[in-house]
């Protein structure tokens, strides 16, 4: 999923292109949606998380008693609700090819666990050995966060929990249950991301290291981690660089936090190679600027920018580097408002977030370019 966060990551040999944003124009449709029972006030509504090439949807929607639901979209628009049985609240994140689902739900005491859905409906629990009760601040109660976001064909979940010293760690669960933990070196907290894995089992994500810079990594099949930094990626405490998904040639999208907290979108290649740009428009204060949130095996790239008043907008970016850029009707004008999130883009070119609206509630969309770019 998409927030505003910063994670970096290092390589050992850079080659860095810089590519000059051309802003086009171009032909386009956008649907929004909201499952039924979706609440309309502020914090509640729609959050898409994920769509496959076939145009199904997985992700959330918060009610108006502020109960969360899970959901499937089909590209008809038909809806299949997701509640775990017993639980106080459903979150879904994830969703293969095969049809199961991935994501967590969590008791009224706030007690998290992740579960599995095959496409029949049957619900798997689970929870991550070493997972602790998580220590959030004021006086909100435990909870233990196994924190399932992603998904591949094969069934292999990978993730995040956090442990009885507060402290978050990645996990990669197999098809047949066996979860192993990691962390790159130096990590003081390793978060993954939503559809951060790959048909063969390699992740990314990012972590945060003790002086509060963010870097991100890449962990292969084996186990192997791989971290990095963006070109220009801030150094101190709050800056650094957000792996976000990765698609399966390997290429990365990424958010680079600079000193001044000004966001920067990158492209880093399998070969450790990057490409770099900003969005014409996108503001240049702390908060601002642009995010680059996912990438699809075509070359494009989906995010959203924050202008000079902190108003967010989305874009798409094609291969060649001509970016367009989109609202969508019914988002809000005030800052924290707009199109605040890029779930992902499939091969169809067809990206999916949400927005929000004016009176702080949020909703789903799909952007689909329809002009070609050769």
């Amino acid at each position: 999923m998409r927030y505003r966060t910063t994670l970096t990551f290092a390589v050992s040999a850079l080659l860095i292109a810089t590519a000059w944003p051309q802003l086009a124009l171009a032909a386009h449709r956008i649907t929004t949606f909201d499952p039924p029972g979706a609440g309309t006030g502020a914090g509640q509504g729609t959050f898409s998380q994920q769509n496959l090439k076939s145009g199904v949807i997985v992700g959330y929607y918060v009610d108006a008693n502020n109960k969360s639901h899970g959901f499937i979209r089909s590209r008809h628009g038909k809806y299949t609700i997701i509640d775990i049985p017993g639980v106080a609240g459903t979150q879904a994140f994830g969703i293969n090819d095969e049809g199961t689902v991935v994501g967590w739900g969590f008791e009224a005491n706030g007690v998290y666990h992740g579960f599995l859905r095959d496409e029949d409906g049957h619900f798997t629990m689970f929870d991550v050995p070493g997972a602790g009760p998580y220590i959030p601040q004021a006086n909100s109660p435990l909870v233990i966060l196994p924190l399932p976001l992603t998904i591949n064909s094969s069934g292999t979940v990978a993730g995040d929990y956090v442990d009885k010293n507060n402290a978050f760690h990645g996990f990669v669960r197999s098809p047949d249950g066996h979860i192993t933990s990691f962390d790159p070196a130096g990590s003081v907290a390793t978060f993954g991301d939503t559809s951060g894995i790959t048909r063969a089992g390699t992740i990314a994500g990012g972590y945060l290291t003790a002086d509060g810079v963010s870097h991100g990594f890449v962990r292969d099949p084996e186990g192997a981690i791989t971290s990095f930094d963006a070109p220009d990626a801030g150094t101190t405490k709050g800056s650094g660089t957000a792996g976000e998904t990765i698609d399966e040639a390997g290429t990365i999208p990424i958010v680079s936090v600079d000193n001044n907290g000004v966001a920067h979108a990158f492209i880093r290649y399998s070969d450790g190679t990057y490409v770099g740009f900003d969005v014409p428009g996108a503001g240049t204060g702390a908060g601002q600027g642009t995010f680059a949130y996912a990438t699809n095996l075509e070359g494009t790239t989906a995010g959203d920018y924050t202008d000079a008043n902190s108003v967010s907008h989305g874009f798409v970016s094609s291969r060649h580097g001509r970016i367009t850029t989109y609202d969508v009707p019914g988002e809000g004008t005030a800052a924290g408002q707009g199109v605040v999130a890029i779930a992902q883009i499939n091969d169809e070119g067809e990206a999916v977030g949400w927005y929000v609206d004016a009176n702080f509630a949020t909703h789903g969309f799909i952007y689909q370019s329809e002009d070609e770019d050769d």
